[in-house]
């Protein structure tokens, strides 16, 4: 262990800004954990005999195959290709030594030491990517005659962007003449398809002039397919306008579904457009009409459908029938789905409610029946029809002798446990995907169990998902955070189920995740509306900025859901609907219908992750309720009818 004064000193502040960054769990750090983040910072700083020392320090330690990988990366172009097989040898049970693989192949490819590349690489197909396209410039570089040009350039056709060795092999395949204008045509109309615009100017670079005004003229359309209403293309070939043309018509029919369809009735016989490229044009409009609930959208769907047979629109009809109380033709669209699609419990259901709204009780009641045994929205859903109590029963957790047994058999536990502890999530992250990918079925409730004891929920929700381990509920349904969530709920006199049922839907219970819409922390409160709410609860600065703090979080966002329920006068639908999409969404969504059951109102949304956010936060809310030992609820006395 070190003692080494002068280490600690330089160290003490670089380890006070960790601690302060780690989970609550874990800002207690071990000796080996502080000797582990301190040696980090001397390989970055080239201090080798430091970096023995700790090496030495941290021998038969769990963070020792992560300090050596840390330590070869910073140095690789001076690490000995024996010092990194062995590692890889030796350390092959963990995610980092594919890493170092594949980053010690990128480099021997960027110095073009195709020899030693070669020996590494015998099997191309089991890398990613870009070592793949490594081995293909070695081969190309040592026997070009040999080289299996379907292969390459499949590879090449299907990578929209190239990674570095990629590029280069694009280079090499253009310098020996084995990319033909017609496949770089071809991958044109893929980056295009795409919305890739970038790619296909880069490719145009290649082609005649001709054709890379043609490619200008494509790009412009498909920019703006509304100039299709005011003039059509033909500058280029007879076939590429006529590639224009269908590309630009079916991003139109997204935009303007009904100006598409007559476009392509109009110039049908010009471009001579074949039946299967209309239905493509139709199934688009289609599509769209019906995500905007429009009037035609039932035509549309029907006139498709006459023609083809197809999933989606089957889907779409359903629900706009579903919105409409149409309750025939939903049941006769329903037969028409393939069995494996009908099979769904969403239109076993439906069926089953069909069934009911046009008397045929007895078909309906064995439906309900059959789902009344599940543990889910619609399981919950037909226990109410039926008036038969929730299949709420629980798994029992792993043994001590279990868990201790994984523990042994899996020694990467060790490792991400310690990366976790100090701060390494990204790190801890991959590998506990490599472990649960190579983890036996029979293990994983005992492995997601231990990450339960380290209070990484996402990690146990992961594991539970990979063995399908839908029965335990205790680990399924965490609840941590009870004192601030239980005083937030009573301030904002809502449900403490149900802020759990949001918390566990929006971030797993990860207090530092954002989204790519810039919502952050434990219940995903966007900047904007978190300092909205702050003010309104005459919170300070602090609290509303402070997001990733899970008391500040839990105390935003229990206030926002209470703004909601008030605003849509408690009605606890609405208001979550309006947590995911937003309330003016909702408003809309609320205008010109008739008053309808709440399912039915949930299954007709437009937006496909707003309905199944909300059957989700309502299906956990139910089992929230009984983990926290409260009045026992059912499902439709959640779910009042929604009115305009």
């Amino acid at each position: 262990m070190i003692t080494n004064n002068h280490l600690l000193k330089n160290h003490l502040v670089f380890l006070v800004l960790t601690v302060i960054s780690l989970p609550l769990f874990a800002q207690t750090l071990t000796q080996p954990q502080q000797d582990f983040l301190a040696g980090i910072e001397f390989i970055k700083q080239g201090d080798r005999k430091q970096v023995t020392q700790i090496r030495e320090t941290l021998q038969n330690h769990p963070l020792l195959p992560v300090f050596i990988y840390q330590d070869i990366i910073h140095n690789l172009n001076d690490t000995p290709g024996l010092v990194i097989e062995s590692f890889i040898n030796r350390f092959g049970h963990l995610a980092i030594s594919s890493r170092l693989s594949n980053q010690w192949l990128k480099q021997l490819a960027e110095q073009q030491d195709w020899s030693r590349f070669l020996e590494q690489v015998t099997h191309p197909e089991l890398y990613d990517e870009e070592i793949q396209c490594g081995f293909y410039q070695a081969q190309l570089r040592k026997q070009h005659d040999a080289l299996p040009l379907d292969s390459v350039r499949n590879l090449w056709l299907n990578q929209i962007t190239l990674a570095p060795l990629c590029q280069q092999l694009e280079v090499d395949l253009l310098k020996h003449k084995q990319l033909p204008g017609w496949l770089i045509w071809q991958k044109i109309e893929s980056a295009l398809t795409a919305n890739q615009t970038d790619p296909a100017k880069a490719l145009a670079k290649h082609l005649s002039r001709t054709d890379r005004q043609a490619v200008q003229d494509w790009i412009r359309f498909h920019n703006n397919p509304k100039h299709l209403i005011l003039e059509l293309p033909d500058t280029g070939s007879a076939l590429i306008n006529r590639k224009i043309f269908l590309h630009s018509l079916n991003r139109l029919a997204n935009l303007e579904p009904q100006t598409a369809k007559k476009i392509l009735n109009l110039q049908q016989q010009r471009y001579r457009i074949h039946p299967d490229e209309q239905h493509t044009i139709l199934r688009t409009a289609s599509l769209r009409l019906a995500i905007r609930a429009d009037d035609d959208a039932r035509h549309y769907l029907q006139a498709y459908h006459q023609h083809q047979r197809d999933p989606d629109t089957l889907r779409w009809q359903a629900q706009t029938a579903l919105r409409q109380s149409d309750w025939s033709t939903l049941l006769n669209t329903l037969e028409q789905m393939d069995p494996e699609q009908r099979q769904e419990k969403k239109w076993q259901y439906w069926l089953a409610r069909a069934l009911q709204q046009l008397n045929q009780d007895q078909r309906a009641h064995e439906l309900f029946k059959k789902l009344a045994d599940q543990r889910d929205y619609y399981g919950f859903l037909a226990a109410d029809q039926l008036k038969l109590d929730y299949n709420l029963a629980s798994q029992p957790i792993a043994s001590a002798e279990q868990l201790q047994d994984v523990k042994n058999t899996y020694p990467a536990l060790a490792l991400i446990e310690n990366l976790l502890a100090i701060g390494w999530q990204v790190n801890a992250t991959r590998e506990w995907k490599h472990l649960l990918n190579h983890a036996e079925e029979k293990d994983l409730t005992a492995i997601a169990q231990v990450a339960h004891h380290w209070q990484s929920h996402v990690f146990v929700f992961q594991a539970l998902a990979q063995g399908q381990q839908w029965d335990q509920l205790s680990l399924r349904f965490p609840t941590p955070y009870q004192q601030p969530v239980m005083q937030n709920a009573a301030k904002n006199n809502i449900d403490p189920a149900w802020i759990y049922s949001i918390m566990r839907r929006e971030s797993a219970y990860q207090t530092h995740i954002r989204s790519h819409a810039g919502a952050v922390g434990l219940m995903q409160l966007r900047p904007s509306t978190a300092r909205y709410i702050g003010r309104q609860q005459g919170l300070t600065q602090q609290t509303y900025q402070n997001l990733t703090d899970a008391q500040s979080n839990i105390e935003l966002g229990a206030a926002y859901l209470g703004y909601l329920m008030k605003k849509f006068d408690g009605h606890l639908v609405k208001a979550t609907a309006a947590y995911n999409a937003g309330p003016r969404r909702v408003q809309t969504w609320t205008t010109n219908i008739e008053t309808m059951p709440a399912d039915q109102w949930i299954d007709s949304l437009p937006f496909t992750e707003t309905r199944r956010y909300v059957k989700a936060v309502l299906e956990h809310n139910i089992i929230f309720s009984k983990l926290l030992e409260q009045q026992p609820q059912r499902l439709t006395n959640l779910m009042q009818p929604i009115a305009p």
